[in-house]
């Protein structure tokens, strides 16, 4: 039997072109795992985030509105309404991280993962 892959015929039943198929094949499968590793460990990540970010930000809100409570900052014990509000926007931000990470359209995450494998060649690394 032959198969006819653009000007080249070539027999089923050579080992050589059994190879090539199978090796294009496999690598096409293992990138493909790849990159939903990837999605599900930025999603994980992103899970994290949210929980240790909303537990902190929890505790510094209570810090906050607390007018007794003190912050250290640069090493001086300050009860500075300005330092707890920068400090509850920081912790913040590890949430908005999370939620933007865990919840990213798999689109998004997918062009992110070729980004990651290009920039990976063109910095010589080769797995």
């Amino acid at each position: 039997m032959k198969i006819r892959t653009g000007l080249v015929e070539k027999h089923a039943s050579s080992t050589l072109f059994k190879r090539l198929y199978i090796t294009e094949d496999s690598v096409a499968i293992s990138q493909l795992k790849a990159m939903r590793r990837f999605r599900k460990g930025m999603r994980f990540i992103g899970g994290c985030f949210i929980v240790l970010g909303g537990f902190m930000l929890y505790q510094f809100v209570g810090i906050l509105l607390d007018p007794e409570a003190t912050i250290t900052y640069n090493g001086v014990p300050t009860n500075d309404y300005a330092i707890k509000l920068n400090a509850s926007i920081f912790v913040g931000s590890f949430v908005l991280i999370g939620l933007i990470t865990a919840f990213a359209p798999t689109k998004l995450l997918n062009k992110l993962f070729v980004l990651k494998m290009s920039l990976k060649s063109s910095f010589g690394y080769k797995k």
